[in-house]
């Protein structure tokens, strides 16, 4: 006689809380390899490490004795917290992400193949790396999209780009010859890359740093470097707070060393609702308006990168202040109006 099953949903239920209480541990235990990694000097307190981690301080001392005993993270801990033994050198196991995390990875590896319209072998090289520690279905989408990709290592771009990231991340200035829109020729700086930011709105990468001449933050659109050369001299970047600060500002990348531009727009009731569904800036303010539609109030380092936004929205999109963006857009958007008009008037090329 076959032996009846034990069990049930109840019993389901439990494996399946005991898996995902494993896999909770195995993630903070690495988050606290990666947090006295990052901090290698720090000292840290239970109760910020509890805080950090979102457990119970007792939970965390037991994380950290087990750690230590097995080597993974030699601590020591005294009266004023938890360090790292001095001289230690931590040795992370390999990445791994938990499903959640592995889509989200590979957005953003669809994300980055789609901006990089120049031929760049970093990208794709970090996308096959990535597709190793994913789940195998993702993996093999991951491959296929590295494939696809367009390779020419001898690009000038990935060189220059290559160039530029290392002085980014050694402190070190960067020569470079850039061919500036506007400009018939090519122009010598000393660069030292504090940041390099991708574009949201266009396929492009820009560097952002000291630049020399003029001795102040100016941004690079590496697409029109013409060559880089990397140099011994270090330089000191600012702090990575105050640059994301003045960052967020930007509608892009462009930056202010004033206080921003305060901008009004009216959307009309037809586009409200994906005015509202999306976060297009951090300073932005979003208020319905009779009638159906919003006005947004936001304040931009610079209203030039917002131009082609505004203009997209056609006639649904009104520029309240500053005066003169309004001026701008509206400008522009007559010699559009004009373009079609005299298109209209213009006979047939099948009329006899």
């Amino acid at each position: 006689m076959r032996a009846k099953p034990t069990g049930g949903p109840a019993v389901v239920y439990a494996v399946c809380m005991v898996f995902a209480d494993a896999m909770t541990k195995a993630a903070r235990l690495v988050e606290l390899q990666c947090l006295f990694a990052r901090s290698p000097h720090r000292r840290w307190t239970t109760r910020e490490l509890a805080a950090k981690l979102g457990i119970a301080q007792r939970t965390v001392r037991v994380y950290l004795v087990e750690l230590s005993a097995s080597g993974r993270l030699p601590v020591f801990a005294d009266k004023r917290g938890w360090r790292l033994v001095e001289g230690a050198r931590l040795q992370l196991g390999p990445v791994s992400f938990q499903l959640e995390e592995a889509a989200a990875v590979y957005l953003a590896a669809r994300l980055l193949l789609r901006h990089s319209d120049e031929p760049n072998p970093a990208v794709r090289e970090a996308i096959r790396r990535l597709a190793v520690v994913v789940p195998e279905d993702l993996g093999r989408f991951m491959d296929r999209l590295v494939e696809r990709a367009e390779s020419d290592a001898e690009h000038p771009f990935a060189e220059i780009f290559r160039t530029v990231a290392y002085g980014w991340a050694t402190r070190r200035w960067v020569e470079i010859e850039y061919h500036a829109a506007g400009r018939a020729v090519a122009a010598p700086y000393r660069l030292a890359p504090y940041l390099l930011e991708p574009a949201t709105r266009d396929p492009s990468v820009y560097a952002i740093g000291l630049a020399e001449p003029p001795g102040t933050v100016r941004v690079f659109k590496l697409e029109r470097v013409r060559r880089a050369t990397l140099t011994g001299d270090t330089f000191e970047p600012p702090a990575v707070d105050d640059l994301l600060a003045r960052l967020d500002q930007a509608w892009e990348v462009w930056l202010s060393d004033d206080g921003g531009t305060a901008v009004r727009l009216r959307f009309a009731s037809g586009v409200a609702r994906q005015v509202c569904e999306a976060r297009w800036h951090p300073s932005q303010h979003v208020e319905k308006l009779r009638g159906g539609g919003v006005e947004m109030r936001l304040v931009v380092a610079s209203t030039v990168e917002l131009v082609p936004w505004i203009l997209g929205w056609g006639a649904a999109c009104e520029v309240v202040e500053p005066l003169p963006l309004r001026e701008r857009v509206a400008k522009e958007h007559a010699a559009a109006a004009k373009v079609y008009t005299a298109e209209a008037a213009a006979p047939s090329p099948n009329t006899t």
